[in-house]
């Protein structure tokens, strides 16, 4: 995921007892805030969370309760192991206290070893499928004499987000399908799945091994993340012959290997927090732009959520220097609650769109239906709300006189393949199909007047575009960074790649 002001950053946290560097990935330019009332009132002190315990569900699909109860941590397994539990200091990664426990039933006393009003990690490691596996991102900080769980502001946004990911058969189903960039139906991608798997005597245990093959075999490509360009290929098949990828790749390659075993998953895009001053004052909007990419995957009845970038091993600086680190699985099988701690989820990549309507414009409404389409109607310029993307189809409907697509009004709508613009539509603003990374193509219309800069800026999938004699004005990057698309334009437009950063396949000029 690139905007033009994409910059490149690298998460690195200390992890346990040693140094271990996360990911890093394209970010946009973001607005940082200081410490709002929602995170930390006007004493300084951190809010507890809207919940007094939340589920840990392990490996092999047990699961672990984990409540609050004045000093302590109590720990309600569902079956009788050892664990080994680390009290983790959140600011500077330093490791205060680690209990060895085993049982049912366990209970330990922070009193003295952690300080108020800080946040600590609570980390629980316990040995499953012949290694040892780790449970992280629990956060928890002392007031007074109680633990409270620490709410991230993005908690109640993504209940809202994730509430697109439904459980009926027929929505399940869907996350089974083939997409663009998930070729669960490619013969090379099934075979790798199948060998992933083979050993995997039920659906956690292959969970497991896909999760960890990414994590481990796949490198993360330090090169490409360090890159302005876009064309970026990040297809799952791509990803697993190639070896390397970025966070949208590993996420694309992680949902199609479970979808080739006949498990449901699905790409997330969203915000990935970097370093803990940005997880303690950054307060995300739904107008920032995605930065990051994740997955989630059904398993047990329910979604869990993961994000094997930050579990990566490997990382690539060239053929001749890869880093490798020790593997980790703190970012596996998270629920909601502790998920949310430093992810903001901006878009589920289902198959389904979220019914909703509204507002997209002083004269025009939206309505998205359950088919994954979007309606517009009424007249002037449109301009959808920010985040409102969860849509494959745009239907201007009859009778509506559309004359401005909005700026930034289409960007980040990964879902949309294929755009046919009305005749009455004569601008298209800045940015507006910004970052539509699946658009095959795009029909313009006749009597259309001006094309606005990086209109249509990493559009990666691109592959036709004709744009009418009628334009009289195009701006900078209009069709930067779209590496397969061949462009027809009339040759009184004149030189249009004036500082293009990736030019189109071939441009016709008329």
């Amino acid at each position: 995921m690139f905007l033009r002001a994409a910059a490149s950053i690298i998460l690195s946290v200390s992890v346990l007892l040693g140094a271990l560097p996360l990911g890093s990935f394209g970010v946009s330019e973001k607005d940082f805030t200081g410490k709002p009332d929602s995170l930390i009132d006007m004493k300084g002190d951190f809010q507890s969370a809207a919940f007094d315990n939340y589920e840990i569900t392990l490996a092999d699909g047990e699961t672990v309760e984990m409540y609050l109860m004045g000093t302590s941590i109590d720990f309600e397994s569902s079956v009788d192991r050892d664990y080994e539990i680390d009290i983790v200091k959140v600011e500077n990664s330093r490791n205060v206290k680690t209990f060895y426990e085993s049982g049912e039933s366990i209970s330990i006393d922070l009193e003295r070893y952690i300080d108020e009003d800080t946040l600590y990690y609570v980390i629980l490691s316990y040995d499953c499928y012949d290694m040892t596996v780790n449970s992280g991102n629990n956060i928890v900080f002392l007031s007074g004499e109680k633990l409270y769980f620490w709410q991230s502001p993005n908690y109640n946004y993504n209940l809202q987000s994730t509430s697109e990911m439904w459980t009926d058969e027929q929505s399940l189903q869907e996350c089974l399908q083939p997409q663009n960039d998930v070729e669960c139906d490619d013969p090379v991608l099934i075979e790798y799945s199948n060998q992933i798997c083979a050993e995997a005597t039920n659906d956690w245990e292959k969970v497991f091994r896909i999760y960890m093959y990414i994590a481990s075999e796949m490198a993360y490509d330090m090169e490409e993340a360090g890159s302005a360009g876009g064309g970026y290929q990040d297809s799952a098949v791509d990803i697993i012959r190639d070896g390397k990828g970025i966070c949208e790749g590993f996420a694309n390659l992680f949902t199609a290997l479970c979808r080739a075993q006949g498990i449901p998953a699905c790409v997330e895009f969203g915000i990935g927090f970097a370093d803990y001053d940005e997880l303690v004052t950054r307060v995300p909007t739904s107008s920032d732009y995605a930065d990051h990419a994740w997955a989630a995957v059904y398993v047990g009845d329910k979604w869990h959520f993961m994000d094997p970038t930050y579990d990566m091993a490997k990382y690539y600086n060239g053929p001749d220097d890869i880093e490798t680190y020790g593997i980790t699985t703190l970012y596996y099988m998270l629920p909601l609650e502790s998920f949310s701690n430093d992810h903001m989820i901006l878009d589920a990549d289902t198959c389904h769109g979220l019914p909703s309507a509204g507002s997209c414009g002083t004269n025009a409404t939206y309505e998205i239906t359950r088919d994954n389409v979007l309606h517009i109607s009424g007249y002037g310029m449109i301009q959808m709300p920010d985040g409102v993307n969860g849509f494959s189809q745009i239907v201007f409907e009859d009778g509506s006189d559309i004359t401005e697509i909005g700026s930034s009004c289409f960007v980040d709508c990964d879902l949309l393949t294929v755009v046919y613009l009305p005749t009455s539509v004569k601008y298209i603003d800045t940015a507006a199909f910004n970052t539509c990374e699946d658009l095959q193509y795009v029909y313009l219309p006749e009597g259309l007047e001006y094309i606005g800069q990086e209109a249509f800026d990493y559009c990666d999938e691109l592959s036709y575009v004709y744009v009418p004699d009628s334009v009289t004005e195009m701006g900078y990057w209009a069709f930067d960074d779209c590496p397969r698309l061949y462009l027809s334009v009339p040759s009184h437009l004149g030189d249009i790649t004036d500082e293009y950063e990736l030019m189109p396949m071939y441009i016709e000029y008329r």
